[in-house]
Parts: C-alpha cells; sequence; structure tokens
C-alpha cells in the first residue's frame, strides 16, 4: 500500500536514533516504494520517496509534488530543499542501504496489515479479527461500534473498564453509559471527516463509517499507549474503508441497502420474498428508475475479487446497489447514470470484464426479469464474437426472442411442408433455395436487394423465386406467411451460431 512522510519518519525513529525531519509534513498515503537517488539526476518525481547522500543532491533540482527525501548526512545547499518537500535527515554513520532496507520493510509492514485485511474480508470478514491484525499498526486501543450503538469489537477491553468505565459484558452497551460515552464524544453520526476528541481527559480518534448516504458505525481509536500521529487520521480512514465492506458483509449487522441486497439476491434466484424484504424493495424502487448490470472477466483476463468490483461500481455511482452473485457481479444503477454510451462499470476493458445491461425498469421486484435481459444481452453478445465490452439487451431482442421461440428444440421441428421441401431441395442440390429465401425475406422482399446480395442477375434470381414460390406451395405477399417464414429461418441460424460458440 502507499505509505506517507510521517510514518516513515515516526517508523525509521524507532529503529535509528539520530532522525529528524524538515521540510513539509505529509500525511496522505500517496508515496510509492523508495528507491535510490542517482548522481547527477536533476529530476525528483512526485509521490516518490528517495533514500540519498546530502552531499550528491543537486543544487538547482525539479521537485514534483509530495516527494520525500530519506537524507544521509548534512550539506549547505538541503536548506533549499526545505520549502519544497518533506525532507527527513539521518544522521550518524548508518550505511545507506541499511537505511534503504528499513524504508522496504517499513512498506512491507503495512503492505502485510493490507493483505491480512484482505483475507478476512474473503473468509468470512470477521470484525475482531480485523481489529486485531490492526491494533500493531495503530498502537493503541481500538473500538468499533455499530448503527445502534451495538460493541462490534475492542482490543482492549480491560482498558476501557479500567481507565474509562465503560462495561463490555454484554454484546450491548448499558444505554447510560453509552449515552455517556457519547457525549463526552460530542460527535454526530453526519460528519465524514475523523474527529479527534476528549474522552475523560483523554484524546479519542474516531472515523465515522457510511454506505452511501446510511451510517453503518463509528471506528473510535483511544490515545492510551502512545500519542497521536498526523498520519493516524488517514490510516483510520483507510481502515474504515474494509471495514465498511465487512459490515455489509455480516447478515447480522446489516443496513437497510444490505436488507435490499439480500432481498434483490432473492428475487434473481426466483426465491419468495417476504414482506420486510419486499417493503425494503419498495422504498428503494421509488428512489430512481433502474437498469441490471451482469458483469463477468473476459476470459482469460485476472478475475478481481466480486467484493472489490462491488464496492468500485457503489463508489461511482452514487445510489447503486452491487453484489457478488454465483460467477458475476450484479449491480443495479440509477438509470440516468446508465445511458447507452456511457461506460458502466469503471473502465471495464482495463479492468478485464465483459458486462450485460438490460432495458429500463422501475420496480427492483421486477429484478429477476432485468437479470435476465443483462444475462442474454452478454450470452448473444459474446454468441455473435461483437467486440464488446459492454452489450445492451435492446440490441439483441430479436435473437434473443428468436432462441426462446424455439423453445430448446431443433429449427427444423417448426418447418412448414413447403420449407421441408426446400430443404430436401437443397440435399441434392448445389443452389440453395433455403439461403435465397431468407435473404429475400432479409431483404423485404426487394428483388434489386437481394440480386445484389446473392450477386445474382436479376432475371436469374426472378426464376429461382418462381421455383421457390412453387415449392413452398404460399402466397409470399402475405404478410402472416413471410412473418412465419422469417422467424423460422432466422432462428435456425442464432441457433447454429449459439452451438458454434458452445463448440469453441
Amino acid at each position: 500500500m502507499k505509505l506517507c512522510s510521517d510514518i516513515l519518519y515516526w517508523r525509521l525513529k524507532e529503529e535509528l536514533n539520530t532522525v529528524s525531519r524538515k521540510g513539509c509534513p505529509g500525511s496522505d498515503l500517496i508515496l510509492s516504494r523508495p528507491e535510490f537517488y542517482l548522481d547527477r539526476t536533476q529530476s525528483f518525481e512526485k509521490n516518490r520517496v528517495y533514500v540519498c547522500s546530502a552531499d550528491h543532491l543537486p543544487q538547482d533540482p525539479r521537485i514534483g509534488e509530495n516527494v520525500c527525501l530519506i537524507c544521509l548526512g548534512q550539506c549547505w545547499n538541503l536548506n533549499a530543499y526545505y520549502s519544497r518537500c518533506s525532507v527527513i535527515l539521518v544522521e550518524g554513520s548508518w550505511d545507506i542501504f541499511r537505511v534503504f532496507n528499513l524504508v522496504q520493510e517499513i512498506f512491507n509492514r503495512y503492505d502485510s496489515w493490507e493483505e491480512q485485511l484482505w483475507s478476512i474480508l474473503r473468509h468470512g470478514a470477521g470484525l475482531s479479527q480485523m481489529l486485531d491484525v490492526s491494533r500493531g499498526i495503530f498502537e493503541n486501543p481500538l473500538l468499533l461500534t455499530g448503527t445502534d450503538f451495538r460493541y462490534l469489537g475492542v482490543t482492549e477491553e480491560d482498558y476501557l473498564k479500567n481507565q474509562l468505565g465503560l462495561q463490555l459484558d454484554t454484546q450491548t452497551f448499558d444505554v447510560e453509559k453509552m449515552a455517556t460515552f457519547l457525549s463526552l464524544h460530542e460527535m454526530s453520526i453526519h460528519v465524514r471527516e475523523p474527529l479527534l476528541l476528549e474522552l475523560q481527559g483523554r484524546r479519542s480518534l474516531s472515523v465515522n463509517i457510511f454506505d452511501q448516504e446510511e451510517y453503518l458505525g463509528c471506528l473510535t481509536v483511544l490515545e492510551g499507549q502512545r500519542a497521536f500521529r498526523d498520519s493516524d487520521k488517514a490510516l483510520a480512514v483507510f481502515f474504515c474503508k474494509l471495514l465498511r465492506q465487512a459490515i455489509l458483509q455480516n447478515p447480522v449487522l446489516s443496513s437497510t441497502r444490505a436488507a435490499v441486497r439480500r432481498a434483490l439476491r432473492s428475487v434473481i434466484s426466483g426465491q419468495s420474498v417476504d414482506f420486510e424484504h419486499r417493503r425494503a424493495l419498495r422504498l428503494e424502487s421509488e428512489k430512481n428508475t433502474w437498469v441490471c448490470v451482469k458483469l463477468l472477466p473476459r476470459s482469460g483476463s485476472t478475475h478481481l475479487p466480486g467484493a472489490y468490483l462491488s464496492a468500485a461500481l457503489e463508489e461511482r455511482y452514487p445510489g447503486a446497489i452491487a453484489f457478488e452473485f454465483e460467477d458475476a457481479v450484479a449491480a443495479f444503477l440509477p438509470a440516468d447514470q446508465a445511458k447507452k454510451g456511457a461506460e458502466p462499470p469503471p473502465t471495464p476493458e482495463k479492468l478485464g470484464l465483459v458486462c450485460g445491461i438490460s432495458s429500463v425498469f422501475s420496480n427492483l421486484y421486477d429484478a429477476n426479469h432485468a437479470w435476465f435481459q443483462a444475462s442474454a444481452a452478454l450470452q448473444k453478445g459474446l454468441s455473435k464474437g461483437d467486440s464488446g465490452p459492454v452489450y445492451h439487451f435492446q440490441d439483441y431482442l430479436l435473437p434473443q426472442m428468436l432462441s426462446a421461440a424455439l423453445a430448446g428444440r431443433p429449427s427444423w421441428v417448426y418447418y412448414t411442408d413447403g420449407l421441408k421441401r426446400l430443404k430436401e431441395h437443397d440435399g441434392n442440390s448445389q443452389v440453395s433455395y433455403l439461403h435465397t429465401l431468407r435473404t429475400y425475406l432479409d431483404c423485404n422482399l426487394s428483388v434489386t436487394r437481394t440480386a445484389s446480395a446473392l450477386f445474382l442477375h436479376r432475371s436469374t434470381l426472378l426464376d429461382r423465386l418462381s421455383h421457390i414460390t412453387a415449392m413452398l406451395g404460399s402466397d409470399l405477399k402475405d404478410p402472416d406467411e413471410c412473418l412465419t417464414l422469417g422467424l423460422v429461418l432466422r432462428a435456425e441460424v442464432e441457433q447454429q451460431r449459439t452451438e458454434q460458440s458452445v463448440l469453441k
């Protein structure tokens, strides 16, 4: 993960006793892993960490935004850097390679923390586990409360009892003690920025957790073992983003939106939905008109976690509802944010995704039909070999209707006697009457367009059409007859195309 100069300074100070810092402070998590400064290089790229010797630095450098220099030794021209970047000074006879490796180890420590959090998310999303693995990062007691102020997790229960007088003997706080806790925090559940507050003579850092506009809970870091650092706010905000996903995955802690997700899963699975879930769907339906999106990883591409894709969609489209479903991601987006021509998921091609999109609908209780449309659009688009990566159901209406019309049976079952005679003719001739008839119908009975499509002389085509009409024993000027013949012949083509795509 990305770090900041404040984290690097404090972690280096724990290992080396001659570390100080100058210049611009930095607490945003934007710095990439370190690199050695190369002599005579004039440019320092933005959001980078450079390990260097002070006497090797150029006199007239070009410095990008948010640069952090970890500088060994002193030099007269360092003053020129203090106003333009963050400088961590390491004095003494330290080996530059040891310092570089120490910085790498700091990055490794935070990368390991992030990997542990994601692993917990993938294997049950245990909130207490997530707090436990984060204790060493914040080096202070951690407390997580839910929407109804239930205690969801704590790292040092004895600290809360002995230092703050809060009893956590049950799964819920005592009402009076919880009221005291909140009054001491003087916090509002509508505040989105981190809050640094005073709690019984001790400072606390609190970050509220939201799902769109809904309050899910609050993470509180208590200043028990060490003083707060500037970087603690950024780390707490980062941690809360993952806690949000864990809370949403936990059915016991589900908010209204999480209830809507569960209801939608039931609806698109064809399962019954109870009264409360129907009510949640009705209330959510009233907010927007919708489209359903089905996302799948493109064959051969790297598979991204469904939870990650769901979170990305909901973050990009306010009001969206997304979740993993079977081997795909199901997303229900407000229709005005997913108009045709707009890119539904974030850069689907770069992420190796393909997606099908339903028609607009207004009642989320009809999500099963919308899911069918999105799935059908994806299936038809891929089977036809269209470039994608976005397939709209309205572009595949006819192929889908034709497939449905056959009801899984071979097309010859629907052949009229006349079509059977044409098929028998084609089996004994190099000239296909069925292909000629299909082209003629596709060209709206235009002799000129049909002759051009088949590369035939007009008189040759007219002669062939007379034979076809005689064998059909029907009038091609009858619209119902033409519609029947056209549907059967087009359905046969779609069926063959589908079978070929399956074989591939």
